[in-house]
């Protein structure tokens, strides 16, 4: 029996780019299509709630992480 359940995770924009966030969403929509998530952005706080087994969920975590590193870091 696989383990389901739910993961909350949250990132910040230090870009304050809008663009980056909607770069960030778009990503997250063509790269994770394994499990459903619900994602809720206030401001420069974007949070990504997950749901489904947990072993997808840590495939999840590791692409939406970097995919975070990549758009929403600081600027040079």
């Amino acid at each position: 029996m696989k383990k389901t359940g739910k993961k909350i995770l949250n990132y910040y924009n230090h870009s304050h780019s809008l663009e980056n966030i909607i770069k960030f969403l778009e990503s997250i929509q063509k790269k994770v299509n394994f499990l459903d998530l619900n994602v809720l952005v206030e401001r420069n706080v974007i949070r990504v709630t997950l749901y489904g087994p947990r072993d997808l969920q840590s495939l999840a975590i590791e692409k939406l992480n970097e995919l975070a590193n990549m758009l929403l870091k600081n600027p040079p």
